[in-house]
């Protein structure tokens, strides 16, 4: 089983070897030469955010799993890792496996997409289902939705979140306001 082979088409023509490489040269720095997952005053490893668009495409979650183990392969990896994705993607078996066999924490970000905020149609945006799935996974996660001022809103929300309940997504709520400008936000 290659990497390069499942990658190919899927990620660019860019193995997870190669963007793992391209983590570090960002991390690279005059205090941080090696490109290492540490602060370079602390020396604490540092964490690392998988966002999007949508991170947990299975391409994505592939990739993942190859990026780490090349990091673990060069013995500079991450303290934890957060997903900020819109609960959609179903988690694939390799990327289940390695979040149970990993020591450092995995963190779901969660925004599900409100029909009254965004349109989109809830049958595909809200899936409790699926988001159960990343909370067997790992209990540490937050659910994360915009809202604007209507009471409809709001509503649909507090809807959402109990069908979230229903399936053990027992996460922290946070609510960000409509981003607006700033004649429509006052």
């Amino acid at each position: 089983y290659t990497w390069a082979k499942k990658f190919k088409g899927l990620m660019g023509h860019e193995t997870p070897s190669v963007l793992a490489g391209k983590l570090i040269d960002i991390l690279r720095n005059e205090n941080n030469p090696e490109g290492l997952f540490l602060h370079p005053v602390t020396k604490q490893r540092q964490h690392l955010c998988f966002t999007g668009g949508e991170p947990l495409m299975a391409s994505g979650q592939f990739a993942t799993v190859g990026i780490y183990e090349e990091l673990e392969r060069q013995g500079n990896l991450p303290s934890s890792m957060t997903f900020e994705t819109n609960g959609t993607q179903k988690v694939r078996e390799p990327f289940a496996e390695w979040i149970k066999r990993i020591k450092e924490e995995v963190f779901f970000s969660c925004s599900p997409k409100l029909f009254t905020v965004s349109g989109e149609e809830a049958k595909k945006a809200i899936t409790p289902e699926v988001v159960g799935e990343y909370a067997d996974l790992s209990n540490k996660g937050q659910l994360k939705f915009v809202v604007g001022s209507e009471q409809r809103q709001w509503d649909e929300m507090e809807s959402v979140v109990e069908k979230y309940k229903a399936q053990g997504v027992d996460w922290p709520i946070w609510v960000m306001p409509v981003g607006a400008r700033e004649e429509e936000q006052s």
